[in-house]
């Protein structure tokens, strides 16, 4: 089977619903944002596999971006959103080294 289809398909990114995204989940899960009890101990209890999402979303993310094609006056802020997005998939990592530099002190 050969691939002859030339069709392209034109996708909108919504670059700040990623930014927000990004934040919400980030500042969330350090309760670094008001949030109900209850939600604190479910990001508690649930903190590894919380950042083990993040990354694969971030992962993802990072994936669509590099073969996003924009025009010549949107490449910097291409850029610049992935790089919003590579120091959010690393904060994710870092969390889960942490958390497995915890595991193995006990």
């Amino acid at each position: 089977m050969s691939y002859k289809s030339k069709e392209r398909l034109a996708v909108e990114l919504d670059a700040e619903m990623m930014r927000v995204s990004m934040r919400t989940w980030r500042n969330a899960t350090d309760m670094k944002m008001p949030i109900h009890d209850a939600f604190k101990i479910h990001f508690m209890r649930n903190r590894r596999g919380l950042l083990e999402g993040f990354a694969k979303t971030g992962g993802a993310w990072l994936n669509m971006l590099n073969w996003s094609a924009v025009a010549q006056s949107n490449e910097a802020a291409l850029e610049a959103l992935k790089a919003e997005v590579k120091e959010f998939v690393a904060w994710a990592e870092q969390g889960l080294a942490e958390l497995d530099a915890l595991k193995d002190e006990t």
